[in-house]
């Protein structure tokens, strides 16, 4: 997996759709960082929550991102050299390299999921926060059908099966994350959903190369390309809005846990 988004940090999250940030955006308002906070951001990719966290913030505050990616972290602190406060560097999302009592916030957007040990990992977060800090996630609640549909379409026509890893344990329900967060207080669970464009099916072929669902569509051969090209059109047919672009509507699900 860090292969995969090594290979697709440059284009990540960059190829003209609203998906990651304004997720992390909204993740980061629901986390209520304060002016002055210190957070660290675990899986930071390309900044989509640690930018809002750096503006939360704000100059008295200070943001560390860790990606086990070496090209997130290294594209992702090029970009933000110029914010006082703000770092970045290669570090792993499953024990964070920190000492205890080190953070007022820990941020994890839509990355525990890809972890061996998603409760190992919170356990390990609530030692890096300070008395009264907090813990913000996000995962995925439900993809759109047809994305589902359209991904399925595209994995049909690899030489072989490939396997979607589905949010395990933790995030099946509300009651498995609350039991995951046993040891934290005032456990708050909310959702939300957001709608992404694509101007049509090249540009969203072009997106889904530029995340986790680029293992997918590298594993098509170039000689069967077209064919599953026209699969997952096929699929997203009933996602084609008036004006011809293609609209997906994902829900996202936060946690915010006190400490």
């Amino acid at each position: 997996m860090v292969g995969t988004f090594d290979e697709a940090a440059a284009s990540y999250d960059s190829v003209g759709v609203d998906f990651f940030t304004p997720m992390g955006a909204e993740l980061v308002r629901r986390a209520a960082i304060r002016p002055g906070d210190h957070v660290l951001d675990v899986g930071c990719g390309r900044g989509a929550v640690l930018l809002s966290a750096a503006a939360a913030a704000g100059p008295t505050g200070r943001v560390v991102g860790i990606d086990l990616a070496p090209a997130m972290a290294e594209l992702t602190a090029a970009a933000t050299a110029h914010l006082p406060g703000v770092t970045v560097q290669v570090g792993d999302a499953q024990q964070p390299a920190f000492g205890p009592g080190t953070f007022d916030v820990v941020t994890a957007g839509l990355v525990l999921f890809f972890l061996p040990d998603p409760p190992g990992a919170v356990a390990a977060y609530r030692e890096l926060l300070r008395p009264g800090g907090r813990l913000a996630f996000s995962s995925f609640a439900q993809f759109d059908p047809r994305y589902e549909r359209a991904m399925k379409a595209l994995a049909a026509h690899t030489p072989t099966p490939q396997r979607r890893e589905q949010a395990p344990g933790m995030f099946g329900s509300e009651a498995s994350l609350r039991a995951a967060l046993s040891a934290w207080s005032r456990i708050r669970i909310t959702e939300f959903t957001q709608v992404s464009r694509f101007a049509g099916i090249e540009q969203w072929l072009t997106w889904v190369g530029s995340h986790a669902g680029r293992a997918v569509l590298a594993a098509v051969p170039p000689d069967r390309l077209a064919a599953a090209t026209s699969a997952a059109e096929a699929e997203l047919a009933g996602a084609r809005a008036d004006d011809g672009s293609i609209q997906l509507t994902t829900a996202i699900r936060v946690v915010v846990a006190d400490r």
